[in-house]
């Protein structure tokens, strides 16, 4: 029986897990890669790890997932026993994501954005 439940599931992983290949049918969407910061990503490296990224996709389909939120109390209590993905790392996602600079990158590099209905349309 299928549900049509969305998957995250992107063709740069087929190399590591080849399996996820055949469990690809014909009407399923697939994105092409997945980008995101890692911990290792200091954060006075969050804006040129972003930067970087944006400069270097190839064609395609790629999903940045990020983390928005407020650098708050009310973040700081939710997240306080984690500090990644807390709320310090949600702030610079959020400062960088809705910055002018990610707006000019996505001009100068031709980047569209698009929303999961656009790409289950297709």
């Amino acid at each position: 029986m299928s549900f049509k439940l969305p998957v995250l599931v992107a063709r740069n992983w087929f190399t590591e897990w080849p399996y996820l290949a055949s469990s690809i049918g014909p009407e399923d969407v697939v994105i092409d890669q997945v980008v995101t910061s890692e911990p290792d990503v200091k954060p006075e490296r969050w804006a040129a790890f972003y930067e970087e990224a944006l400069r270097k996709l190839p064609p395609g389909v790629t999903e940045i997932v990020i983390h928005l939120g407020f650098d708050d109390a009310e973040l700081k209590a939710i997240t306080s026993d984690r500090e990644t993905w807390g709320s310090a790392w949600r702030q610079r996602d959020f400062d960088f994501f809705t910055s002018p600079r990610f707006r000019e990158l996505l001009r100068t590099h031709n980047i569209r954005l698009v929303t999961w209905r656009e790409l289950g349309a297709r």
